[in-house]
């Protein structure tokens, strides 16, 4: 049984959240950095490889925005009357907590169907209309779920040590044409610098990294989403493999770790770097920002993309995934088609800094990709416009299908992109991404909303989420289920917007070395003071604190 810690459940509450109303979830991320400021250094260094063979080919600063949306408010979700206290999984046996055998609506690749789902130790042992004859249910802990049980969620492209900045921060003051143009704004300039002290980058006397991981990892996992690519990879630390699958580092709970990622233009010699593990087998997928923007300079780039080699179009590959790709037109989008390479659209993102907020003309041309057999996934990008997490982004999604794409997309289709689409654009569609027997156990329950079980995702915020499961592991839920948490968890019991849940992200035994006992508790306080503690410094005219909160009620 785990460790449930209560002592500090209305301090949590206060920074969780802004009211206790029904209400809506977040989570997101950043772009390229301006020289010199307070925190030295170059930015966030976004690298990828396990090994000396794939370093990763790195890059500065996150690159993107959440977006205010005008017309929409997409921090709504939530399944409407009732959803504070009614429904939810029940109990029906507490047995093993590295076994559970759960009954409710699955989504399985071939559509919904109502059955099981046995999880043993990190893997899906059972899916079909029953389990409870397997081998590893004798034992297990049976829940019914009463919901939709789903793949988690895997945010393709999120610049997460910026996680703890919204909109509030940094909002453009003018309308951008591409990505080299707003990092020279004074205020985006200022709230960088002070990601990269509390970050230790450059000449900074602290060192919050790992709390800013695990900050943004929070945010995620409540909205279901059990992956995120975002995470710089020169750091490659351990301490923070207690939340989130940390998709891009060998800390990523998976054999190997075979994804490289930029964020800005690759010299020749670090393209050539990658088109060589591509032909090696080091690098199964390159994930760059291209084409971010709607003018000719962002265009450009993906011509230039072909000739940056020694080897002429060796980056055309079916390992290579654009993001953004904003620019790009149709003779571009049907070259990516015909190399089978993927796009990571982040629609807020592309309207927050592309079309003044409201323009939802200004983002990729997702119709002509889908028509030339792209593999589309979705991803919020960063915190700071709005989208707070995959939920948020996913309702956004849905809204500029309906206004420009003439609602295209289904409830499946932005699913679908959130999922298995995510989990091939990222190169691991063999360990996660869907629910197949012998995939890891990352795993996503939602309570239910009409007839459409896809419908209850795109319709859930944090407190609609009822259970998250990572390798297996029960990280978050309903309150009621928190005793068959992780043995070895430390957790805590937090309001999300009116629904009590429990959050399992400590370990007990941790160190101060590892840092993997920090509570949800520790790690706001650490942010929190230390955001404080950097305003006082008066380095710039603007404050930064507090630290945007986990999930934003209404």
């Amino acid at each position: 049984m785990p460790i449930v810690l209560r002592a500090w459940l209305p301090a949590v509450m206060l920074a969780l959240a802004g009211g206790c109303d029904p209400g809506n979830g977040d989570n997101s991320d950043p772009l390229p950095l301006p020289s010199g400021g307070a925190g030295g250094g170059g930015g966030e260094q976004v690298g990828g490889g396990g090994s000396p063979s794939n370093g990763g080919s790195g890059g500065i600063g996150p690159s993107g925005g959440g977006g205010e949306g005008g017309q929409v408010s997409t921090g709504g979700g939530g399944s409407g009357e009732g959803a504070c206290d009614s429904g939810g999984p029940v109990l029906e046996t507490a047995g093993a907590t590295d076994a559970y055998l759960l009954k409710g609506t699955l989504l399985l690749p071939g559509g919904p169907t109502e059955g099981e789902l046995l999880i043993a130790g990190n893997l899906i042992a059972c899916v079909g209309a029953s389990c409870s004859g397997e081998p590893e249910a004798d034992g297990a802990t049976v829940i019914d779920t009463k919901g939709v049980i789903a793949p988690g969620l895997i945010d393709a492209h999120n610049h997460i040590l910026f996680d703890i900045f919204d909109e509030d921060d940094w909002a453009p003051t003018q309308t951008y044409t591409n990505h080299d143009q707003w990092p020279n704004d004074d205020r985006y300039g200022a709230m960088v610098d002070a990601k990269q002290y509390l970050a230790g980058e450059g000449s900074s006397p602290v060192d919050f990294g790992c709390e800013l991981d695990k900050y943004g990892e929070i945010k995620a996992l409540v909205a279901g989403t059990t992956s995120v690519q975002g995470s710089p990879g020169a750091t490659n630390r351990g301490c923070y493999r207690t939340v989130a699958r940390t998709i891009d580092q060998t800390y990523n709970g998976l054999p190997d770790d075979n994804m490289q990622t930029a964020t800005v233009f690759p010299s020749t010699s670090s393209a050539d770097g990658v088109c060589n593990n591509f032909n090696d087998g080091d690098t199964t997928a390159y994930v760059i920002h291209i084409g971010e923007g709607v003018d000719a300079t962002a265009r450009d780039e993906f011509n230039d993309l072909f000739t940056v080699t020694s080897t002429d179009g060796c980056l055309y590959d079916d390992k290579t995934t654009i993001v953004h790709g904003t620019a790009l037109d149709d003779a571009q989008l049907t070259t990516m088609g015909d190399n089978g390479m993927s796009l990571v659209w982040s629609p807020r993102s592309n309207v927050f800094l592309y079309g003044a907020g409201t323009d939802t003309s200004k983002t990729t041309n997702i119709p002509k990709a889908l028509a030339e057999g792209i593999n589309v996934a979705i991803a919020p990008d960063w915190s700071i416009g709005g989208s707070q997490n995959m939920l948020d982004e996913l309702r956004y999604a849905d809204f500029v299908d309906d206004a420009e794409f003439g609602n295209m997309l289904d409830s499946r289709d932005l699913f679908e992109m959130a999922t298995s689409h995510a989990a091939i654009a990222l190169g691991v569609e063999a360990y996660v991404g869907s629910l197949v027997e012998g995939k890891r156990a990352d795993i996503a329950v939602f309570l239910p909303s009409g007839a459409d079980p896809y419908e209850a995702v795109l319709a859930a915020s944090p407190r609609e989420v009822t259970l998250v499961f990572v390798d297996g592991r029960l990280l978050y839920g309903d309150a009621d289920l928190v005793d068959v948490g992780p043995s070895d968890g430390i957790c805590e019991t937090v309001d999300m917007c009116c629904r009590d849940k429990f959050l399992c992200i400590a370990q007990s035994g941790g160190s101060a070395a590892d840092m993997l006992g920090q509570t949800l508790a520790d790690i706001q306080q650490a942010l929190g003071d230390a955001m404080t503690d950097y305003d006082d410094l008066n380095l710039t005219e603007w404050d930064f604190a507090p630290i945007t909160p986990v999930v934003k009620c209404p």
